[in-house]
């Protein structure tokens, strides 16, 4: 394949151009998202630990992701009137300071309660990441910062599963009393990982904003409102443009939501302990961070639809032979392949829509995408969570992964295939006048 290396050189070339505030964007995910790689190994460990299983696991889900898809209502209004960075920032506060008290809780009706609270304070963190990138990035190189920034964070939770699953061990070695796997180990682990990602405030507040301006008006994209397009066809075809992409992401959605609140109890009831289980979810985000990062040279040479749709689909077939054969054989490439697919696959799908839809729309259709995310999210995890805890397996979720994942390539590839058809023929036709 000749053709990487060159690539990659193209790839080193785009990456000199980022500005000072995509840089210090980068920084922060780099030091943020070791507190959700360590919360995302231990914390569902933890509240096993509590007696609180599958069933309860399933409703919190739900009540988080139910709040984000509340607040993500308001994140494209809000984040068009205070700008991305001011969001993100304030957002990242809130949820460290509610993540440190669900380190504390033992209460599971505390614990729901607090589950929505950090289901609002994500939304605000994580939910305006697309937008900022595109607005901080030329249009020339905005897929491929959009890309550096998911492996960022793909890092940064490599390093936090390994940490998550690692420091309970060391954490005994040096504390004889807290025992490996034991409450108060699991608790210290969380509050260390808080502890480190606060260090993300720092190129957080660095950031330059223009203050008291809306954010299309900071990269110059200020429009006039022209109520009538919404009648013509350019308007419709937007308007349509807007739904597939939401509804695809909502069929993705249904499939995640049955399978990823659970993963790390359904490694450990395989035999997998508590370090391992660290190793699987390091190793999973270390490899979705290179693939990710070779995301843009293999759509520049492949495509973007293909290469977002291939991407997408070859989790199932692990997830479906995990139907008939439940192992770690299956289970661990499962994992990595599905935490690859969604990191090197996002940066591409944000961009390609970007493409798509005016600038004004794009802060609301990734916000109405994460509304629509989270509520199939919660009502999924909540079914899913019910028929693993009456069962005693995961058969059920893992048919509904299978199934719901290939329905939501087959929406965007036919819906989109004919988009890109015919952008491709209106190209060559002006190109021939």
């Amino acid at each position: 394949m000749p053709w990487v290396p060159h690539g990659m050189s193209v790839y080193a070339g785009h990456i000199r151009t980022f500005n000072r505030e995509i840089r210090l964007y980068i920084l922060a995910m780099l030091i943020s998202f070791l507190n959700i790689g360590v919360f995302q190994v231990l914390y569902n460990l933890y509240l096993d630990r509590l007696g609180l299983h599958e069933d309860f696991l399933g409703t919190l889900n739900a009540v988080t992701t139910v709040s984000l898809a509340a607040a993500s209502l308001m994140i494209g209004p809000v984040v068009n009137r205070f700008g991305p960075r001011r969001v993100i920032l304030w957002g990242f506060v809130c949820f460290s300071l509610v993540s440190t008290v669900q380190a504390f809780n033992t209460s599971a009706i505390v614990i729901l309660a607090f589950g929505a609270l950090q289901g609002i304070s994500t939304s605000f963190f994580v939910n305006p990441t697309n937008v900022l990138v595109l607005d901080y990035s030329a249009a020339h190189n905005r897929q491929y910062a959009i890309s550096v920034v998911y492996s960022a964070q793909a890092v940064a939770g490599t390093l936090g599963n390994l940490g998550g699953g690692l420091a309970p061990r060391l954490i005994a070695a040096f504390i004889p009393t807290l025992a490996v796997g034991s409450i108060p180990s699991y608790r210290v682990t969380l509050l260390i990982g808080v502890g480190i990602a606060a260090f993300a405030l720092i190129p957080l507040a660095r950031m330059r904003a223009a203050d008291g301006e809306s954010r299309t008006e900071i990269v110059g994209l200020r429009q006039p409102s022209h109520p009538e397009s919404r009648k013509s066809a350019v308007g419709k075809e937007i308007r349509r443009d807007f739904s597939v992409f939401v509804i695809a992401g909502g069929l993705l959605a249904v499939a995640s939501g049955a399978v990823v609140p659970f993963y790390n109890v359904y490694l450990k009831r395989l035999g997998a302990s508590t370090q391992t289980v660290g190793y699987i979810f390091a190793g999973a985000a270390l490899f979705a961070a290179v693939i990710g990062l070779i995301g843009p040279v293999l759509a520049e040479k492949f495509g973007a639809l293909r290469t977002i749709l291939a991407l997408r689909v070859m989790s199932a077939p692990f997830f479906a032979a995990m139907i008939f054969a439940p192992s770690l054989l299956f289970a661990i490439p499962a994992h990595v392949v599905r935490t690859t697919s969604v990191s090197a696959s996002w940066p591409l799908d944000a961009t390609f829509i970007a493409d798509l839809l005016p600038p004004r729309q794009r802060a609301y259709v990734f916000s109405i995408r994460s509304v629509v995310w989270n509520a199939a999210w919660a009502v999924t995890s909540i079914i899913s969570g019910q028929l693993i805890r009456s069962t005693n397996s995961y058969t059920g979720p893992f048919i509904i992964y299978a199934v719901f994942v290939t329905l939501s390539v087959i929406v965007f590839q036919v819906y989109f295939q004919r988009r890109v058809t015919a952008r491709a023929a209106a190209a060559a036709a002006t190109a021939a006048k």
